[in-house]
């Protein structure tokens, strides 16, 4: 165990300064991502950690893709797409805490907790890869009824490109949880339409509560990152408890 322990932390490490190097993390979102995988490797093991990664990756290639266009039209994220400590507490704390589900084993099943863990990952890769692809888009519209034309890259705005992407990256990592934490195909849909629908939320969240520069609003961006994987998160760890 204190071996098992030791080559994790060092791989952690490793894999912190890494993205800290690339600048795909500034220097505190690397420390914090250390510690939430750490959490996680701890609880669930390799494969957990090996699929939260999967999630980063997604998101610093399809940050790099168009990335002078987006930077022309505005849409770019800062810093040449490098993530800060908020960012990766938007996105990790999701997941980190669906993890927390395996320590109320047996009482709920470790297939309901892995469930939950894909779910949370898969809406944040959704959201994130939706949306610096969706930028890339000539068109968007409102998510809510009357769906009006809207500036692409703005909050609640959504493109077909967009949701394709979004519906691509969640369903990458429901393959890659089928794969990873041994779920079987049955039920290796739900992650995929949890991921989709976390997306689909956070861009309601986007278009009503977020606060922006031109509009306030109770919810960060951050904010809303969180709620859109935990809520997904929550619901699937519920239905597959009560469903086991």
């Amino acid at each position: 165990m204190d071996l098992w322990l030791a080559v994790i932390t060092l791989g952690l490490t490793g894999l912190s300064v890494l993205a800290y190097a690339v600048r795909a993390l500034d220097l505190l979102g690397a420390v914090a991502s250390f510690f939430l995988g750490l959490e996680v490797a701890l609880l669930g093991g390799i494969s957990w950690l090996v699929l939260m990664t999967v999630f980063p990756v997604l998101g610093v290639l399809t940050t790099r893709i168009g990335y002078r266009r987006k930077a022309e039209r505005r849409v770019a994220e800062a810093a040449g797409g490098e993530r800060g400590v908020a960012n990766v507490l938007g996105n990790g704390l999701g997941p980190a805490l669906a993890a927390l589900a395996l320590l109320f084993a047996p009482l709920v099943p470790e297939r309901a907790a892995a469930l939950a863990f894909a779910s949370a990952l898969a809406a944040v890769t959704a959201d994130t890869v939706a949306s610096e692809i969706g930028v890339l888009s000539s068109r968007a519209r409102r998510v809510l009824p009357p769906f009006r034309p809207m500036p692409v890259g703005v909050n609640g705005a959504v493109s077909l490109p967009g949701q394709l992407a979004a519906l691509a990256g969640a369903t990458t990592i429901a393959v890659a949880a089928a794969l990873l934490l041994d779920l079987p195909a049955s039920v290796a849909w739900v992650p995929a339409l949890a991921g989709f629908l976390g997306c689909q939320l956070d861009s309601v969240l986007g278009a009503t509560l977020e606060r922006d520069a031109g509009r306030p609003g109770p919810l960060s961006k951050q904010d809303v990152n969180f709620i859109a994987s935990a809520v997904p998160a929550f619901v699937v760890l519920v239905l597959a408890t009560l469903l086991a």
